[in-house]
Order: structure tokens, then C-alpha cells, then sequence
């Protein structure tokens, strides 16, 4: 046995001296990101330049007798080093080398394809997807600040509601669509149905010259986003988890019972009346000794929670070589709401929460060195659970702001279920989270994009051809099991003692109810692309053919069952000289099913220029801290079809069932839709003219834009024909116009102090007004009634000259119509039309609208070796709402309705000196005027009196992140980095409103609250 292992020792021993005189064989693939071969490339030993090859035509090499550890450097021009390590012999190594792309040649996705940056002359903003990356949230709520031209309004913080909307450059157009149009991988999608790290480019077109190429679909801008998709070289895998509490950040505090009847008996006192709650009552309340008939509930404390976990997870793999690139992922988020449950109820769950999960797989496959064949298939499963009562939760909120602390307790003592009516704000919200059935809405959203990519390089170079399929399928399945238990409400106690109870809705046993909807959208696409270079000049074209087809299952007559078609021929023509000079001319012929046959195409050409000075000698000599500096301008057409629900304006249809002339078989006729001759596109004049400059070394780069829209012939539906005619429906015409301008931009610092300290900070804003030119309207008495000359939306009501002091001021006053008697302490109008009487005639325009005409956001990111700390603030202004509805005007609903805290301060409410005994209570600049138990007409209706600036200042997110990556990881568990991160979003906000969040004022607090989110991050990569 000794001289067995004698011998194996030899013969290792012998192997080990032969690899050691010999070394090692290395043998792969050279490869750019996209597959391709690269020819000639430099392989070299870095310690011995003399021991080297170079890869063949089909980017391969070979290199023999290469000690352990030995470092093989790749090379080849305009492609940045890669560098190998030897440990062994291997035979099939893939070397992946990135380009080495200058500032001048840096590419961005512009419409339909990728182009120079320096020689974009549209206005297209480019955003770092790592931007939007935020755990516990949509991409559309990280557009607001983040984004320069976007606005951007966030109304509920509900799982599965909690998304924003938003506008490019605001609002332009007060017809039926002034949305962005929205595009993945360039075919239309939905913009949070995407995982955010699937996202490998985002870019936003502003202007005309940016969005011509997309015809009828781009006249309120467009959003570019581009999946990730597989690159050449090792498999790459990364893996993210997200742990999540969420909490509510801000609610409306409403008054306990005691309070509450306390300033409802000065409510009736002030009002000459006698108190609604005796003595006797007031005790019982105050002490609590009958929660039956005078409890005190915290709606809030009885239905929700302080806070709730959520979790995501996201898992990606991607990799590929020459002949195939792939890149697959799976997301999974899973949110509940802050609704609290009572377990012993049910034994289902009736919670709000919204599960969704996606999967997405990118294939690219090279058919032949020339041809590309790619591969997209995706798709969303969305589960959402709610109560069943009710279409959507709402109720809930509106409950709890409309029932007051002693309405009705949660149960009666005796275990009945409590409920003040039979109405929706009536009911418990504790009945309708637990007692009313639940609901299922299931969504699934299937996608397929295949394209096949040409390189015609041998009939010309820099010629290529791309052809498109993409199917998109929608179905939903909404199931409701809904019952409802017996309710009561008690108005008082029989002679033994019980409660007199009355029921206010009766017993339901569970039904079963379903909804089942589904759609299809086919795109056809054909896309012509040219790039050439000759010396100087630059020069590009492009050719784009599409055609879409869109049908869906909610088509309940012949016309809706047609499908919805859009058809376009488009054309772009670049040129560059010197990269110094650009041009471009785009134009787009459309077609739309909206108008008659002989008009539905229409013509819409746009026209850009650039021009970089900083590409002269001279003025880099002169100015030597201007980098880069370019000077850009478009103006264009666009158009718009679009008419609020409306398909085939054009027609006039005829269906029975209405007065109308009899016909044979006894039924009657009559008209439906009167058909408009002339209709046309609304139209889009777009002109835009901006600044790109980086300075001191590339440390400061900033953009700005000035923009100028001009809508013309926008949808109306006629309103100055005369009753007389005996139409059932007015026609629809060519009839608004609008105007919006303003300015966007943005600007960015990035700093190295040294090796270890790195500093960036950037800012955005966006700024945009409109006015209406043209509104056909009847019934304007004075000019200020009418919407012409206004911005679009703004608010409207009276103008309020504070509070009436004494009856002598209300003697000299205009006479006040709305209520019969008005006293000291209500609200002092102005009378406009100095007619001397206040009426709805004194309304008028005032201020802004309830969506935001500037918004804007700074960000901050400190890293310091490994570890970063990064913070974005967010915010918004020129936007007004009226302080209103249940909870906000005291008592105006008398015994339903809470009543928020900040009326029981003295000082915000005006109360006459017989009830306070001191005349000081009578405050000219109260926040409430004097109270009225019951509705007022007078005080509780739109005035610059409850107008609210709505203008914020939100800390939008903090994120602290530490990335480690150490060779053990790689070598035992093969991680090769781990980033740990902790971030929280919406942590403070900055406004004048402070009793509910700003982006859902107009909702008075009666909408699920915007939350406030803390995550612990984990991100791994293999």
C-alpha cells in the first residue's frame, strides 16, 4: 500500500512539473454587449507583451503555455479594456467588451429609434431608470420631482389605487384626452404594470419634432420605455427583496362626542334656537356611562390599524453569446391596507390588498450575421380583495368622515349591529369592512412582441429594416359575494330599561354576483431606418408604417362592436455637419376612424434645428470652463381624435324606441346621434425652442425649455343651438381652442473630492399655464362667467369680504339671496355686477385650478467608499381647492357629519359675545363663521372664504445604501456584491393645509391617506 501512494505522488508530481513547463491553454469568444464577433482584437499577456494574438473573423483566439494568475489584456479601438485572470485551462471563455462611447457619441432613445445626443434637436428629457426605483410604490408616483416637465398628482394612497396621474407640460387640451401616450418596448402599455428594474431606458418626448412620428397618438407627449434585454457574456443573476411597513402619514383628527355636542348646542344657541343635547345628556357623555345611545367611537381606532407589512421580491437572469441573448425576470409585490379587521366576523378575508406578479422574457437570436430575430413575451397577474360593499372603498373613508363620534356605537350592548341609515355614508364603515361579503377582481394581462431586424449594409451602408408584431390581451374576472346583516339604530329606551330598536336595513344572505371583461390590441409595424456618415455629414432617415387594432367585450351595439383601427405613414430626415449644425424634418400622415371617408388622413409635419458652438476652437480658446453648449428649436403639428366616449361623430343614427314615426311593425323611430359634416382633427401648433450646456469640466450640466401649444378646432358638443330645433343629442364640432405655454428644465452637479468623497446634486422644475381662446357656451350674462380667456379648470365662486361685524353692516350691505336671515358672523360677499343684490351672477373665476401649474424637486447624493446617502424633495404650486363637504363645514348635515378638532380651538371660529360672554370671540378673521346647526346656504358654498393654497414642499425619500462585495462571497456562495439599503418614502410634508395630504385636498379627507413607507432593501448579484 506504501509504495502504491509512492507512486501516485510520482505520477502527480510528474503532471504537476509537466503544467508547470507547459502552462495553460485559453481559448473563447471576443463579443461586443449585442453578440456580435469582434475582428482583431489584441490579446495580449500584460506582464509579457510579447506572448499575444489577435481573434479571427469569427471573434475567436487562442493563446497557449500561460502560467497560473497571468492577466490576458484585451484591446481594440473605440471599446474599453477587458482584462482576464488565469486559473486554469479554459476552452470556451466569452469575453464581453463595452463600448467606448465619447459625450458626442453618447445615444439616446429618441421616437421610433436611437440617436446621437448631440444631435437631438427636440426636446426629449433622458432619466436613469435607477431613479424611479423605489420599493413600495409605482413608477408613476416617482415622476413628480423627479422629472422635468412632467405634473404629476397623486389622489389616493389605497394598494391598488395608489397611482399618479400625470401630464406632459400640464394640461393643454380641456377635450376628451390630454393623457401622454405611454409606450413599452413601442408598443402601447401600462406604465404600472412594469417592475422598475426591468427598465433599461426612460425617456419622455416633449415637443412636436420629438413626437410627430407617432401621429394621432402624440399630441400630448409620450413616454419611451425600453425592457432590459439579454447581453452577451456570463449568465448575470441579481436578486431584490423588499421588507415594507407601511403607515399612514397624515388624517383628518376629528373632535371626541363631548366636544362635539358642545359646540352643536352653540350651533343652535347661536342661531336663536334651544340646545339639541340636555344637561342630562351632556353628563352621560362626558362620563361615558351609556356607550348605547351617547357612545364616543374613534372611527379611525376602530377600523384601522397603525401600520402594515408589505413585501416585494424580484428576481432577473440574463446572459447569452454570440448566437442568442436572453434576459428573464419575476416580480412579486404583495400590499394590505391599514384596514383592521375583527377576526371573529369571518373566517375569510374581507381586508383591502392588491398582489401582483409579472414575468417578462427577452430573447435575441442572430438567424445569420445579418438578420435578428427578437422575442418579447410578458405578463401581469393582478389579485385585488376588498369588502364587498359598495363599487369601490371610498365608502369607508366617507363613512368615518360622515358619522360623528355618538351617531351609533360599533355594536349595541345587547350585540346588535349598529347603523345610523340605510345610505352608503350612513353605514357603519365596522359593518362594511367586516358584515357586507368581499370582493375579487382578477386581472391578467398577456403580452407578445416579436420583431425581426434586417441590416441591409449590402445594398447600402447604414440601411436596415425592422418589422413588428405585438399582440396585447386583457381579461378581467370580478367576483362579488356580498350580504347584509340586520342593522339597527336605537333613538331611545322603552320603560324597562331596553333599547327601542329600529332597523335600518335588513338581512341579506350572501349572493353571488361576476363581472367578466376582456380585450385585444394588434399592432403591425414596418420601419425603414438610415445612418450614414459621409466626412462632415451626417445623415439619417427613417420610414415608419403601423396599423392598430383595439377591441374589447363592453360592446353592447353594432357600431361599438367595430373594432377601434388607427393607420400612419411617418417619415423622419436627419442631417449633421460637423456636429456642429443639425436638422431634422419629421411628418406623419394619420389615419382615424373618427372622421368620414375623404377626410380621415391628415398631414402633420414638424421641424427641428440644433446648433453647437462649443464645436468651434475658438470658443473653447475664449470660454474654456463652456464644455458643451447647444441651441435647439422645433415647431410642429400634431393631431387629435379623440371625443369623450364618442365613436363616429360624423354619423347620425337612428334607433327605435322613442317618440318618433311610427313604422310597420307598430314600433316607433327616433333620432339618437346627430352626425356633424366638417369634423376634423383637433390640432396641436407646437413650438419649443432650448438651452443644453455642461460647464467646468463636465461638473455642471443643466437644461431649459420654452414651450408654446396652440390647440385649435378641440371637440364640443354644440351648446348655442336653440331648443327649438328638437334635437335629443347636440351635434359635435371643431369649436375650442386653448393655449398653454411655460418652461421646464433641469440641472445637474456632480463632484469628486477624492477617491473616497463624491457629491451630486440636481433639481427640475416644470412650469406650465393655459388659457382657454375659444369655449362655445350659452347663458353667459357678464363677461366673467365666461371660460373664454381663462385657464382651463380654474376655480370658480364668490369673493368673500370676510365676516358681517354688526346688523348695521349687514343693513349697508348688498342684499344676500341665499338664506332669509343672515346675522353677524356669516359670510360678506362682494357684489360684482353692482346690481345690490348677491347671487350666483357674483361668481367668478378665482386663482388656479386643483392641478398643480409648477411642480418641481431637488435631490442630494453623498458617497463616501461604499457607503451612499441620497435624499429627493418634491413639490408643487399655483393650485387652489375649496375647503368643504362632511367634516369640514360644521353641522351642516346636523346630526351626521364629524367635526374636525381645529373648529373646537375658540380662536378659529366666530362666536357671538351673549354665548362666550366676551366680545373678543367675535373674530373678524375667524377661520369658521358663526355656526349653524343644519344647512346655511349662505356660508357653505364656493368663495374665496374656504379657497386653500394648495402649494407643498414634501421630503419624498431618504435612502441609505451600503454595497460590500468581498472574494469570499464570490468564491463560497458566488455573490459577487450585496447592496443593503434602508429608504423611506414620504417622510414630511411642508404646506398650509396640514390636516390631510396635499395631492388629495380636493377629497377633504374623505380618500385613503397617502402612506408612508419604511424598507429594508437587499440586493444581490450572482
Amino acid at each position: 500500500m506504501k509504495q502504491l501512494l509512492i507512486v501516485i505522488s510520482l505520477l502527480f508530481s510528474c503532471i504537476s512539473m509537466s503544467w508547470g513547463q507547459n502552462g495553460f491553454m485559453v481559448a473563447g469568444t471576443v463579443m461586443d454587449e449585442n453578440g456580435e464577433p469582434l475582428i482583431g482584437v489584441s490579446v495580449v499577456n500584460q506582464a509579457n507583451t510579447s506572448q499575444g494574438t489577435v481573434t479571427d473573423l469569427d471573434g475567436k483566439f487562442r493563446l497557449p503555455n500561460l502560467l497560473n494568475k497571468t492577466t490576458l489584456l484585451f484591446t481594440y479601438v473605440g471599446f474599453k479594456n477587458e482584462k482576464y485572470v488565469v486559473t486554469g485551462n479554459k476552452e470556451q471563455i466569452k469575453i464581453v467588451m463595452k463600448a467606448d462611447v465619447s459625450d458626442l457619441d453618447e445615444v439616446v432613445v429618441v421616437g421610433q429609434a436611437n440617436q446621437r445626443k448631440v444631435s437631438v434637436t427636440g426636446a426629449i428629457t433622458v432619466v436613469k431608470p435607477e431613479i424611479l426605483d423605489q420599493p413600495g410604490t409605482s413608477i408613476s408616483n416617482m415622476l413628480g420631482g423627479n422629472v422635468p416637465g412632467i405634473i404629476a398628482v397623486t389622489r389616493s394612497g389605497e394598494p391598488g389605487d395608489d397611482f399618479s396621474e400625470f401630464w406632459i407640460r400640464g394640461i393643454s387640451t380641456f377635450g376628451a384626452n390630454a393623457s401622454a401616450l405611454v409606450l413599452v418596448d413601442g408598443v402601447e402599455g401600462n406604465i404600472n404594470d412594469l417592475d422598475p428594474s426591468d427598465i433599461e431606458s426612460f425617456s419622455v418626448l416633449k415637443d412636436a419634432s420629438a413626437t410627430a412620428v407617432y401621429g394621432v397618438r402624440g399630441a400630448n407627449g409620450v413616454v419611451v420605455i425600453t425592457t432590459k434585454s439579454g447581453k452577451a457574456g456570463k449568465l448575470r443573476i441579481n436578486f431584490k427583496i423588499n421588507l415594507i411597513m407601511s403607515e399612514s402619514a397624515r388624517m383628518p383628527e376629528y373632535a371626541d362626542a363631548y366636544s362635539y355636542v358642545q359646540l352643536a348646542n352653540e350651533a343652535r344657541l347661536s342661531r336663536g334656537k334651544d340646545p339639541i343635547y340636555s344637561d342630562v345628556a351632556m353628563e352621560l357623555i362626558r362620563t361615558g356611562m351609556d356607550q348605547d345611545l351617547y357612545p364616543n367611537v374613534n372611527w379611525r381606532d376602530v377600523i384601522l390599524k397603525d401600520h402594515v407589512w408589505q413585501n416585494q421580491h424580484f428576481l432577473s437572469v440574463a446572459g447569452g453569446g454570440t448566437a442568442a441573448r436572453y434576459y428573464m425576470s419575476l416580480s412579486i409585490q404583495n400590499k394590505d391596507a391599514v384596514f383592521k379587521q375583527d377576526k371573529s366576523a369571518n373566517k375569510y378575508d374581507t381586508n383591502v390588498s392588491y398582489h401582483k406578479y409579472s414575468f417578462l422574457a427577452n430573447m435575441d437570436v442572430n438567424l445569420t450575421k445579418t438578420t435578428n430575430l427578437g422575442l418579447k413575451l410578458n405578463q401581469v397577474i393582478v389579485n385585488q380583495n376588498a369588502p364587498g360593499f359598495g363599487d369601490n372603498n371610498d365608502a369607508l373613508w366617507q363613512a368615518q368622515a360622515n358619522l360623528t363620534p355618538l351617531t351609533t356605537p360599533v355594536k349595541y350592548s345587547d350585540g346588535s349591529l349598529a347603523t345610523y341609515g340605510a345610505n352608503a355614508d350612513e353605514l357603519s364603515p365596522y359593518v362594511q369592512l367586516n358584515y357586507t361579503g368581499f370582493k375579487e377582481n382578477r386581472r391578467l394581462n398577456t403580452g407578445l412582441l416579436v420583431t425581426l431586424k434586417q441590416d441591409l449594409s449590402f445594398i447600402t451602408k447604414g440601411l436596415d429594416i425592422k418589422g413588428v408584431f405585438s399582440y396585447n390581451g386583457e381579461s378581467q374576472h370580478n367576483i362579488t359575494r356580498t350580504k347584509m346583516p340586520d342593522l339597527y339604530y336605537a333613538d331611545g329606551r322603552n320603560a324597562d330599561g331596553s333599547l327601542n330598536l329600529k332597523r335600518t336595513r335588513e338581512k341579506k344572505d350572501l349572493s353571488f354576483g361576476k363581472d367578466v371583461y376582456s380585450a385585444r390590441s394588434y399592432y403591425w409595424e414596418l420601419t425603414g431606418n438610415y445612418n450614414r456618415t459621409f466626412g462632415e455629414h451626417r445623415i439619417g432617415g427613417l420610414v415608419l408604417f403601423y396599423l392598430q387594432s383595439n377591441s374589447n367585450s363592453d360592446a353592447n351595439d353594432n357600431l361599438a362592436a367595430i373594432p377601434t383601427r388607427y393607420e400612419s405613414l411617418s417619415g423622419r430626415v436627419t442631417y449633421g455637419f460637423k456636429d456642429t449644425y443639425f436638422a431634422e424634418f419629421n411628418i406623419g400622415y394619420t389615419g382615424s376612424e373618427q372622421f368620414p371617408t375623404g377626410e380621415r388622413f391628415g398631414w402633420f409635419p414638424a421641424v427641428s434645428g440644433g446648433w453647437v458652438p462649443t464645436q468651434y476652437d475658438f470658443l473653447r480658446e475664449k470660454i474654456p470652463f463652456l464644455n458643451f453648449l447647444k441651441i435647439r428649436a422645433s415647431y410642429g403639428l400634431v393631431g387629435n381624435d379623440r371625443i369623450g366616449g364618442k365613436r363616429f361623430p360624423y354619423l347620425t343614427t337612428i334607433y327605435s324606441g322613442m317618440s318618433g314615426t311610427s313604422w310597420a311593425s307598430g314600433g316607433v323611430l327616433g333620432e339618437d346621434q346627430i352626425g356633424t359634416d366638417g369634423l376634423t382633427w383637433e390640432t396641436a401648433h407646437k413650438f419649443d425652442i432650448g438651452i443644453d450646456a455642461h460647464l467646468f469640466h463636465e461638473k455642471v450640466q443643466f437644461t431649459v425649455d420654452y414651450f408654446n401649444d396652440k390647440r385649435t378646432g378641440i371637440f364640443q358638443q354644440r351648446a348655442t343651438i336653440p331648443t327649438e330645433v328638437g334635437l335629443v343629442n347636440f351635434p359635435w364640432a371643431n369649436m375650442g381652442s386653448m393655449r398653454s405655454h411655460g418652461f421646464d428644465g433641469n440641472i445637474s452637479f456632480d463632484h469628486a473630492f477624492n477617491k473616497d468623497w463624491r457629491m451630486t446634486l440636481r433639481a427640475n422644475f416644470t412650469y406650465s399655464r393655459n388659457k382657454v381662446t375659444n369655449w362655445e357656451e350659452s347663458g353667459i350674462r357678464y363677461p366673467y362667467q365666461s371660460r373664454i380667456g381663462i385657464p382651463n379648470g380654474v376655480q370658480r365662486g364668490l369673493i368673500a369680504l370676510g365676516l358681517f361685524k354688526d346688523e348695521a353692516d349687514i343693513e349697508s350691505s348688498p342684499k344676500q339671496t341665499f338664506e332669509s336671515v343672515v346675522l353677524p358672523g356669516d359670510i360678506k360677499y362682494k357684489d360684482v355686477n353692482n346690481d345690490g343684490v348677491i347671487n350666483s351672477d357674483d361668481e367668478v373665476p378665482l386663482s388656479y385650478s386643483a392641478t398643480p401649474e409648477l411642480q418641481y424637486g431637488f435631490a442630494a447624493e453623498i458617497r463616501w467608499k461604499k457607503f451612499s446617502l441620497s435624499a429627493l424633495f418634491e413639490g408643487a404650486g399655483h393650485s387652489n381647492y375649496f375647503y368643504g363637504g362632511t367634516g369640514f363645514y360644521p353641522f351642516a348635515w346636523e346630526s351626521r357629519g364629524n367635526l374636525l378638532n381645529i373648529v373646537t380651538e375658540p380662536s378659529n371660529r366666530w362666536t357671538s359675545r351673549e354665548i362666550s360672554g366676551n366680545p373678543s370671540t367675535e373674530n373678524p378673521n375667524a377661520r369658521f363663521p358663526r355656526l349653524t346647526y343644519g344647512e346655511n346656504k349662505n356660508n357653505n358654498r364656493a368663495s374665496t372664504f374656504w379657497l386653500a393654497d394648495n402649494r407643498y414642499l414634501r421630503f419624498k425619500n431618504l435612502t441609505a445604501r451600503y454595497s460590500y462585495a468581498h472574494p469570499w462571497l464570490s468564491n463560497v456562495i458566488g455573490v459577487s456584491g450585496i447592496d443593503i439599503s434602508f429608504i423611506v418614502n414620504n417622510i414630511c410634508t411642508w404646506d398650509d393645509i396640514k390636516l390631510w395630504d396635499p395631492g388629495q385636498a380636493s377629497g377633504n379627507g374623505t380618500k385613503y391617506p397617502i402612506q408612508r413607507t419604511y424598507t429594508l432593501q437587499l440586493n444581490f448579484n450572482f
